[in-house]
């Protein structure tokens, strides 16, 4: 008997006339369906999650960041990007003073950060063409703040807040050695910092756009009573971010005096919990597709069982042991195949409509299901890759194939004499 006939009998098993066994492989197909869906689903989202994460962070910080080693400020700092670039002429770098503070509005008090920047000088951040609002304007006295801040504070253009430094505040308490406090006897008063708020920018980073605010760097060296000109870190840029070991290492050799620290080491694990995560994820998953496997098992044995006299007959006329376990086998793999390449359409399509569903399970029961606050997004990020896609149908279809093994062996084991005389 040839493959040809082996494939022919395989699919006329499979679909059967309408009794229940038709139903039984229809429900093991659409279980094979729903489990490659749910798999591919959940793995594009974590890739997308992931891959996301890491251009919004290359997008919102600098790729290294440089410290002095002896004091909490660099002198010069033009002077240490000067050397910087000396090391690795692909360098971008401008002086930062980065800081949190407290942001008042009325009486409404938030922690959040800001960076003093030089407005001048240009970088691969790139602020200019975030501002959504107002404009990239950061003279003496203007902020730049981020849209979420302003769409959850009601703030607008020329609105002034103030800003409270913890240099200042700490100013204003003394600390004993039992460690009590008691206020500062002295008749200096120490006032927050007025600004109005010139520009309103958007990075599409939940966090970044609700905690951080731009202004001024000589605005901020006065706050936080820094030397004039001076910085409390260098932030650098570098042509290809995930090779920038290389030129680390190759930085904390050549300047010694001064503390290096790359996108990688300040963000390195969280990018390896969710590559964990994904992990995890894809061999939980992976359960669903074996019990869809297990149902073919079901399916298959009932064949078996009401095909019975027909195997016992293919016998006699002359198949081996060998083809009418093919024949079972194929089966399984046919339902591996069909289940498979359906779960793949079911899959994209669910991926490709994502940001719909969600938004349709949030009118339908008023819940945020991908809240921005937890997950830094404004939309459900997935990126369906090509080699992830390949090992799920691969998987699956092995999977769909090894359940039709225990149905298989017992068809071919059957007795021809005893398969014809069953009933």
């Amino acid at each position: 008997m040839n493959l040809k006939t082996e494939l022919f009998l395989a699919y006329r098993y499979l679909k059967p006339k309408r009794n229940a066994v038709s139903v039984i492989t229809y429900i093991s197909i659409m279980g094979v369906i729903l489990g490659v869906g749910v798999l591919i689903v959940v793995i594009a989202v974590m890739t997308g999650f992931s891959n996301m994460l890491k251009d919004k962070m290359l997008e919102t910080t600098a790729h290294l960041n440089v410290y002095s080693s002896t004091q909490r400020y660099i002198n010069n700092p033009y002077q240490v990007i000067k050397k910087l670039k000396a090391t690795d002429k692909t360098l971008k770098a401008m002086p930062v003073i980065s800081s949190p503070i407290i942001f008042q509005k009325g009486e409404d008090f938030a922690p959040k950060g800001i960076l003093g920047i030089d407005p001048d000088v240009k970088v691969p951040m790139d602020l200019e063409s975030k501002i959504i609002e107002g404009k990239y304007s950061l003279k003496s006295g203007e902020v730049l703040i981020g849209s979420t801040l302003a769409q959850k504070k009601h703030l607008f253009i020329g609105d002034k807040v103030l800003i409270h430094t913890s240099r200042k505040l700490a100013k204003m308490v003394n600390v004993q050695k039992d460690g009590s406090y008691n206020p500062t006897q002295t008749n200096k008063i120490y006032l927050p910092d007025e600004f109005k708020i010139s520009g309103i920018f958007k990075f599409d980073k939940y966090s970044f756009d609700n905690e951080m605010m731009f202004i001024n760097i000589d605005d901020a060296s006065e706050m936080l009573e820094l030397p004039w000109g001076s910085a409390n870190i260098i932030y650098g840029w570098v042509d290809k971010p995930f090779e920038i070991d290389k030129t680390l290492n190759k930085l904390k050799q050549d300047s010694p005096y001064y503390r290096f620290y790359s996108w990688k080491d300040l963000n390195g694990n969280l990018l390896d919990v969710i590559g964990v995560e994904k992990t995890m994820m894809f061999f939980i998953l992976i359960f669903v597709v074996l019990v869809a496997a297990f149902s073919i098992t079901n399916t298959l044995i009932t064949v078996v069982i009401q095909k019975t006299r027909e195997i016992g007959m293919l016998k006699s006329l002359g198949a081996t042991s060998g083809t009418i376990l093919r024949i079972f086998l194929i089966q399984g793999l046919l339902v591996g195949v069909i289940g498979t390449v359906g779960g793949c359409i079911f899959g994209q399509l669910a991926v490709y409509f994502r940001n719909d569903f969600l938004m349709a399970m949030r009118k339908l029961t008023g819940m945020e299901l991908f809240p921005k606050e937890f997950y830094h997004f404004s939309e459900l990020p997935a990126e369906i890759i090509t080699s992830d896609l390949i090992i799920i149908m691969g998987v699956s279809i092995v999977l769909c194939t090894i359940g039709g093994i225990i149905p298989a062996i017992r068809a071919a084991n059957l007795d021809p004499v005893k398969a014809l005389r069953y009933e």
